[in-house]
């Protein structure tokens, strides 16, 4: 099944507590238990049933016990699986208690505390920016099949953003239906415990602004392989824009400005390096504007990417034609703010 069988978290609202529960079954006929430890009532044991279905936990419970002296309700709750793997909720009670939990998974290996005299722990972060990038679902899930085979007790999570945010784990994603074919942002999260304290992480990012991987543990030698085999796998998917020079992190904005602030000594009367920058900075913004209306930084398809000729051609020539523009008119703003141009106002 897809969901786990052992949970743990927090209870909050009318009542607040620790809380432990267990899942076993089908999923859409799931059987457990919830141990919840309250402070002032002390221990309670709901016996449970309940149904998932690859986002939301639907969830119907009776106390096993009566405390003497306390009403117990009968339990009805519902959770949602969020990018992390966790599940965040509100839950009810017949008898009018309310409020909110959430649990983490906890079908992990356990793992020895280490001695006292043994060498310190050290987390290890690194990180790699992609630059444009097109991804249809089918390579999403391959990156995130890539990612599973190094997580062997925990599932990775898929997340995208159409419209609302929907988090999935990888096997009910690959079932998912959706009716949006483009989206804003896909994300693949994957965290297992290493070691005491520390926890191993990978994520993968596809976005507007940024698309970036990610990798943290103990293991140093393992967080730059990963992150290196992520490398490896994301960057056949980007795509090259003439507007952007990835291997030197800059693009054609941070030439043209450059060029403008290099030329302004050429220019004797502050009435023309006003003019020379202002006509620049507009130059800039139409750059900008056309990246982001016709140049995507990720283009992310629920379905299948388009493959005729045309939009495979289509970015790279638009880019170059963006970046030869910019980079003629604003030559031409300068040379004729220096009256070399044969043009009279």
């Amino acid at each position: 099944m897809a969901i786990g069988n052992k949970w743990a978290g927090k209870l909050f609202g009318t009542n607040t507590g620790n809380l432990y529960a267990t899942l076993e079954g089908d999923e859409d006929a799931l059987k457990g238990r919830i141990h919840l430890n309250d402070p002032v009532f002390g221990l309670v044991v709901y016996g449970i049933t309940a149904t998932f279905d690859g986002q939301i936990l639907t969830l119907q419970g009776e106390p096993e016990k009566q405390i003497e002296g306390v009403e117990l309700g009968n339990l009805q709750a519902t959770a949602e699986l969020n990018s992390k793997g966790e599940l965040e909720g509100e839950w009810s009670t017949n008898i009018g208690s309310a409020g909110t939990f959430i649990l983490f998974p906890h079908d992990r290996k356990s793992i020895a505390e280490k001695e006292d005299n043994a060498e310190q722990e050290q987390l290890h972060t690194a990180r790699h920016n992609f630059g444009a990038v097109a991804v249809d679902r089918g390579q999403l899930t391959e990156l995130a099949e890539e990612v599973q085979r190094d997580f062997k007790h925990t599932q990775v999570v898929v997340t995208v953003l159409a419209g609302t945010e929907k988090s999935r784990f990888l096997e009910d994603f690959k079932k998912a239906h959706f009716k949006d074919q483009r989206v804003t942002i896909f994300k693949i999260y994957a965290r297992e415990r290493q070691t005491v304290g520390i926890d191993r992480i990978a994520v993968i990012e596809f976005g507007p602004e940024v698309n970036f991987a990610m990798t943290q543990g103990a293991d140093e030698a393992w967080v730059l392989g990963m992150l290196e085999k992520l490398k490896n796998s994301v960057e056949p998917l980007e795509r090259k824009y003439a507007t952007s020079f990835k291997k030197f992190g800059f693009g054609i904005n941070q030439v043209l400005l450059v060029g403008a602030v290099i030329y302004l000594p050429s220019l004797t009367e502050l009435e023309l390096r006003a003019a020379l920058m202002i006509g620049v900075l507009a130059i800039i913004a139409a750059v900008t504007w056309a990246h982001s209306r016709y140049l995507p930084f990720a283009a992310l398809f629920l379905g299948n990417k388009p493959k005729s000729f045309f939009t495979k051609v289509f970015p790279s020539a638009l880019s170059w034609i963006i970046a030869v523009t910019s980079a003629v008119a604003a030559t031409l703003l300068a040379t004729y703010l220096q009256g070399l141009l044969p043009i009279t106002p």
